[in-house]
C-alpha cells in the first residue's frame, strides 16, 4: 500500500515539477511591458525629439501599434540570434541587426534577449541624431532618427516582443518619412 501511495506521490510531484518548468518558460517568453507603458515610453521618447527640433507631436496609433506587435512577434519566431562577430558593439552591450523589415514606415531595433528596454532601443534611435547634426544628412546611421522627427508625421505605434534569445522592438510611422530629396524638418 505504501508502495502505491509512494508511486502516486511522485507521481505528482514530478508533473507539478514539470508545470511549474513550463509556466515560468512561458511567463519568460510573453513578457512585455503593458501596452500603456510602452504607448507613454515611446511618445514621450518620439516628442521630446520632436519637440527639441521644433516639430509638432506624434499621437498614438492603435492600428499602427497592432501591426507593430504583429511584426514583433513575427520576427520572434524566426529562429534568429544576435551573431557577437555581426553584431555592432554599443558599450557596454551588442547591439543586433538581424530583423528583417515588414513594411516600409517602421524603425527596428533587435538584440540578445533582456539586455535592453524598450526605452533603450528608442533612445538608441534618438542618439543618432548626433551623426545628423555633425552633417551626414543620409546614408547609414541616421535613419530611425529621422524617422522619428519626420515633421508630416503626425502617429506612431509601436511593438516589444521577445523570442527568449533576441528582443524586438519595432515601430512605424504615419505618414512615412525618410523620402528621398526631402528633409525631416
Amino acid at each position: 500500500m505504501f508502495q502505491k501511495i509512494s508511486n502516486e506521490i511522485s507521481l505528482i510531484l514530478v508533473m507539478a515539477t514539470v508545470l511549474v518548468v513550463l509556466s515560468s518558460v512561458m511567463v519568460k517568453l510573453s513578457y512585455a511591458q503593458s501596452n500603456n507603458d510602452l504607448e507613454n515610453d515611446m511618445l514621450n521618447i518620439h516628442n521630446n525629439e520632436r519637440a527639441a527640433v521644433e516639430v509638432p507631436p506624434v499621437t498614438w496609433s492603435s492600428s499602427l501599434a497592432a501591426d507593430s506587435q504583429s511584426w514583433a512577434d513575427h520576427l520572434t519566431t524566426l529562429g534568429l540570434v544576435c551573431d557577437p562577430a555581426r553584431a555592432e558593439q554599443v558599450p557596454p552591450k551588442p547591439i543586433c541587426d538581424a530583423a528583417s523589415h515588414g513594411a516600409k514606415n517602421e524603425n527596428i531595433a533587435s538584440g540578445v534577449a533582456e539586455l535592453y528596454t524598450p526605452e533603450e532601443f528608442a533612445q538608441m534611435w534618438a542618439d543618432e541624431k548626433a551623426k545628423y547634426d555633425a552633417g551626414q544628412r543620409s546614408g547609414l546611421g541616421i535613419g530611425h532618427y529621422t524617422a522619428m522627427v519626420w515633421k508630416n508625421t503626425q502617429e506612431i505605434g509601436c511593438g516589444f516582443a521577445s523570442s527568449g534569445q533576441m528582443d524586438f522592438l519595432v515601430c512605424r510611422y504615419n505618414p512615412p518619412g525618410n523620402i528621398a530629396g526631402q528633409t525631416p524638418y
